[in-house]
């Protein structure tokens, strides 16, 4: 990863989800390229097109569900340095237990309101951004 987070990869089937995200994360820094993936399907489609600096994974979707993401791109060697974190309207303790032995940096609920989705991504985004942020 280098100095600067430049790119983040969401996987989320919600198009409210989606939408609260991207406009979140234009409060937290314009500068980061989302690519938003509607499930597991789709994010390994587009990890064949480019590697993230940061994988955020809802767990509950259609066709590939998080665990079954977490699975497959944990056989590929290639992405096994991009931090990935669960950010799932609900996880299990199970599912949070067998997430971080698959290698998952945190477990975030989503936020229900606009800024605290704002604050949550400024947290995180900061402790993968070596520049930080206010």
């Amino acid at each position: 990863m280098s100095n600067t987070l430049t790119t983040i990869l969401l996987v989320d089937d919600d198009p409210d989800d989606q939408y609260i995200f991207n406009n979140a994360l234009k409060v937290v820094d314009k500068s980061i390229f989302l690519s938003i993936a509607k499930d597991g399907v789709n994010a390994l489609e587009k990890l064949r097109l480019f590697k993230p600096d940061l994988i955020f994974l809802d767990m509950n979707m259609p066709r590939m569900n998080g665990m079954e993401f977490l699975s497959r791109i944990r056989m590929l060697s290639t992405y096994h340095e991009i931090p990935i974190v669960v950010y799932s309207t609900y996880t299990s303790a199970e599912d949070k237990s067998k997430a971080a032995s698959m290698g998952v940096k945190d477990c975030i609920e989503k936020p229900v309101f606009f800024e605290d989705t704002v604050n949550t991504l400024r947290k995180v985004i900061c402790s993968y951004s070596p520049q930080g942020y206010a």
